[in-house]
């Protein structure tokens, strides 16, 4: 996976940025913006509810015309039960076609109530005999480059609302069209 460093408070668009170079077609944070004509304040100010960075994310495979899918996943959803969630990671790590950025509540998942709160960061790895998960992150400068997180506590991260939107937190799926 290529290198990402966030800027500030942009780790739901480093994120997409992220998926879309980690899919195989570069794409810079600053690409994001300028192509779907995202205002700054919009992710500076409050930041951006995963339904927010979903629709940019759809904007972007739209109007940069790539051959690309998306799908938004809220963990408020009566079908996102843990097992449900195990399941969808075990599939992806197994298929380089699609890559999951989740949306988790960073002092849940890194277990620190000094942290902030929202974090977006992409999935990198599953091991299902340690349960454990391995994040790529949008803020390596922070949080390192690679870190692990137990499924459990990255499912409950996840399920955590998103005070901004009054939804669970959750993850997008980006996946390349078969042509």
């Amino acid at each position: 996976m290529a290198e990402f460093q966030q800027p500030l408070r942009c780790c739901n668009v480093t994120a997409v940025a992220y998926g879309f170079t980690a899919l195989g077609y570069p794409t810079s944070v600053d690409d994001v913006f300028y192509v779907t004509r995202l205002p700054i304040a919009t992710v500076l100010d409050d930041g951006m509810t995963l339904a927010e960075t979903y629709d940019t994310c759809v904007k972007y495979i739209e109007t940069a015309g790539l051959p690309l899918f998306a799908k938004v996943e809220h963990f408020d959803k009566s079908t996102m039960t843990f097992d449900a969630f195990v399941k969808e990671i075990e599939s992806a790590v197994m298929n380089e076609n699609d890559i999951h950025i989740l949306n988790f509540n960073t002092k849940i998942a890194h277990g620190n109530q000094h942290l902030e709160g929202g974090h977006f960061s992409l999935l990198a790895d599953y091991d299902s005999t340690t349960e454990e998960l391995t994040v790529a992150d949008t803020n390596p400068k922070r949080y390192t480059r690679f870190w692990k997180c137990n499924a459990k506590l990255m499912y409950d991260a996840c399920v955590d609302k998103d005070s901004s939107s009054d939804r669970s937190r959750g993850m997008i799926i980006i996946k390349k069209l078969e042509i």
